[in-house]
């Protein structure tokens, strides 16, 4: 199963049960605690932490030396 979402990008879940328990429960928390901010960067409208500004799609380009 994958999940997704704007602060980390891409969730793919272990295979272990217990550690997919674990994963799952943390994606969850991260949902809920995530308000609607707009990206620093791309200046979308995107569910992030409170203390994140930046979106993963953003984090992602810059990782791989895209410039703004």
């Amino acid at each position: 199963m994958k999940y997704y979402d704007d602060n980390y990008g891409g969730w793919d879940m272990p295979e272990n049960v217990e550690e997919q328990h674990e994963m799952r429960k943390f994606y969850h928390k991260v949902k809920y605690e995530s308000v609607w901010k707009v990206c620093s960067l791309c200046d979308q409208k995107v569910k992030l932490r409170p203390e994140y500004d930046k979106c993963n799609s953003c984090m992602d380009r810059l990782e791989s030396g895209h410039q703004w």
